[in-house]
């Protein structure tokens, strides 16, 4: 050996900066490939077994047999060399000296001691590989140490072009940046630790900064050494390129990275989540809690606790723009928990949308969306905009998207929004498909026996899109009809006839709003009515004279046996009804003379308040013709009068005869 073997100490630090170079990589590539950055150590996955023991192994065996020595051990200056030759050990004798680590840190690190009592300081591992630890530089100044030294050495440009670029700048400089972005990617998708990542990052991000350009610098005057001393001009030139490339880069990490991010770090550093905080309200009830707002830190916790305290919570309503997914992640496990029901009341985008597909049965409003779009990683690096994304398809798969959706929402960017056409949600059971007609499913409650409260009914009756939209034309309408339903419902008890009451009772809260609407509508709306009424009658008169003439007299009862088609025609029409512009008068529930000649004329004597008994609950005397007398009005109305005649027939078929 031309040098005497090293001690402890330089060892010690190689394999310190070694293993945190290796941790890194690590952790970054296990993210990668299952979305989990540390692993235990009975895993044997396939890829944990190639990342954790692979890895190392072949980067241990190439750079000992091409340097002869790990990034740890440049920096320490010392290199591991053939015990006999004092020249570089043979791949052979590297993958034995990677073995051998083994053995020596088996029994409690007792081959490393070993070099303190070994007679050329040599431990398990150099005997078994017949190699040896020396110096690979002059030992350091008094006073100066081994990292100082070689900081020193490579910021003056005195290594050679090889070691600086591949070492300095590639393997030091790198994976250091790629951690730093981590940390951000981390901010941007967890929130475990949030205030101790930015506390790290704002301690870091400046040493990383410094880091780079000491890397860069002693990177471009070994470069200019290296031409100096007849290197390759190709070589140089591509390096020197890469070193540019270099100061842009930490150009832009000041400019869009530190600057950028100082403020939202200084916030998160302070413990305050700077994307805010969710607001958690539970109703006077206590059945419904709503929750609004961007998901931030702590969120899952005070989610817990809301619900500790509110034991009679059914219901969550939801209206976020996302935020934390880890958060989110969390307060999943939290409503599956419970079984709560979810409903989307306004945009539920992001994250927001695994708290809906947490729910055991899922609601989207009138007007509400469920918004898909690209995680972020929060920098600029598209692996770990990639890393963020697989770990994003793996949580929607837990939560049962459809592969479909899945791959819609990677497609989005992230500064994007898909919104999946509510159809498209009920086709892939995502959400419950809205009643088609004014019939809602009872609420159950929370023992055999029991009737569930008031505020249930309200809410079955708002999962309707037409009675929603009818309590926004006419406000109070839902909680008078959900308080005729409950009663009814109660006091029917144990009939048959329990479901079938409830129904007919809430309709019939609707009943004077519906005969506004017919009066006082425009001309289009009536004539989209008069064919609802064409489709009733025709049901209506298949069932019997009896039933049909019941019908026409305003009864519910025979309401009940018309087909859903025919009834959902109803219902959507009461829908677009309700959105139609307010009437600016109203009219007289009684045709003038005039009107009344006008129609007997055109249309005949009987057609006056022809479907007048319509939504009158039957109580306003029998029917003023036959079934079939009123199928013959609807003939006439439509073939033989044109222009303002049938117009005016057709708003005097659902007044009042004098």
């Amino acid at each position: 050996m031309s040098n005497q073997s090293v001690g402890l100490a330089p060892r010690a630090l190689a394999m310190v900066i070694d293993g945190a170079l290796m941790i890194a990589a690590s952790t970054l590539l296990m993210w990668a490939v299952y979305g989990d950055p540390v692993s235990k150590w009975n895993d044997l996955r396939p890829g944990t077994i190639a990342i954790n023991w692979l890895l190392p192994l072949i980067v241990c065996v190439v750079f000992w047999s091409w340097q002869g020595a790990t990034p740890g051990k440049l920096v320490a200056g010392i290199k591991v060399v053939d015990a006999r030759s004092g020249g570089r050990p043979s791949p052979a004798q590297a993958l034995i000296r990677w073995f051998g680590y083994l053995l020596s840190a088996i029994p409690l690190f007792a081959g490393f001691l070993w070099a303190r009592v070994d007679a050329e300081g040599r431990t398990w591992h150099d005997r078994l590989s017949r190699t040896a630890v020396e110096r690979s530089r002059d030992a350091p100044a008094d006073g100066e140490g081994l990292l100082i030294g070689y900081i020193a050495s490579h910021w003056r440009g005195e290594q050679s072009l090889a070691q600086s670029f591949w070492i300095n700048h590639v393997l030091l400089t790198w994976p250091l940046a790629a951690g730093v972005q981590g940390l951000v990617a981390w901010l941007a998708t967890k929130s475990d630790g949030l205030q101790g990542v930015a506390i790290a990052l704002l301690i870091v991000w400046p040493l990383l900064i410094l880091v780079e350009i000491w890397s860069a610098v002693g990177t471009w005057r070994s470069v200019s050494g290296y031409v100096e001393a007849g290197g390759s001009a190709l070589l140089s030139g591509l390096a020197r390129l890469s070193l540019l490339g270099s100061f842009l880069q930490i150009a832009f990490s000041l400019a869009l990275g530190v600057f950028g991010e100082l403020p939202e770090l200084w916030k998160l550093a302070r413990g305050i989540d700077p994307i805010g905080n969710v607001r958690l309200v539970v109703s006077g009830d206590g059945r419904t809690m709503q929750l609004n707002g961007p998901i931030g830190a702590g969120d899952a916790g005070r989610l817990r606790s809301l619900l500790e305290t509110s034991p009679g919570v059914r219901l969550l309503e939801v209206a976020s723009p996302g935020g934390r997914v880890t958060e989110a992640e969390r307060m999943v496990a939290l409503i599956r928990q419970r079984g709560v029901g979810t409903r989307a009341i306004g945009n539920c985008e992001s994250a927001c949308t695994l708290i809906f597909l947490a729910g055991n049965k899922r609601q989207l409003m009138p007007g509400a969306q469920l918004g898909f779009h690209r995680a972020s990683s929060g920098t600029y690096n598209p692996a770990f905009d990639e890393i963020a994304n697989q770990e994003l398809a793996r949580t929607y798969r837990r939560m049962a998207l459809p592969e479909e959706f899945i791959q819609k929402t990677l497609n989005t960017p992230s500064r994007t929004m898909w919104y999946p056409p509510p159809a498209d949600l009920v086709r892939h059971s995502l959400i419950q498909p809205p009643p088609r007609t004014l019939d809602v499913a009872l609420p159950d409650g929370d023992k055999p026996g029991q009737y569930a409260p008031l505020s249930d009914y309200v809410n079955a009756l708002r999962a309707s899109d037409a009675w929603f939209r009818l309590d926004q034309r006419f406000p109070g309408l839902i909680d008078d009809a959900a308080g005729r339903m409950r009663a009814a419902h109660v006091a029917l008890a144990g009939s048959e006839h329990a479901v079938a009451g409830a129904q007919i009772a809430a309709q019939g809260a609707l009943a004077p709003n519906v005969r506004e609407m017919l009066l006082n509508g425009s001309r289009d709306l009536r004539r989209r009515y008069l064919q609802v009424v064409r489709a009733q009658l025709t049901a209506a008169q298949a069932l019997g004279a009896e039933t049909c003439q019941s019908w026409l007299s305003g009864s519910p009862v025979p309401r009940r046996l018309l087909p859903e088609d025919a009834m959902a025609l109803e219902a959507l029409w009461l829908t677009d009804a309700a959105g139609e512009v307010l009437p600016t008068r109203t009219r007289a529930p009684q045709p003038t003379p005039l009107e009344l000649e006008v129609v007997s004329r055109t249309v005949g004597a009987t057609a006056s308040g022809a479907f007048s008994k319509l939504w009158t609950d039957g109580d306003a005397g029998p029917a003023p013709i036959t079934c079939e007398r009123a199928a013959q009005v609807l003939d006439h109305i439509q073939r033989r009068t044109v222009g303002a005649p049938r117009e005016l027939a057709e708003r005097v078929v659902f007044q009042n005869a004098r």
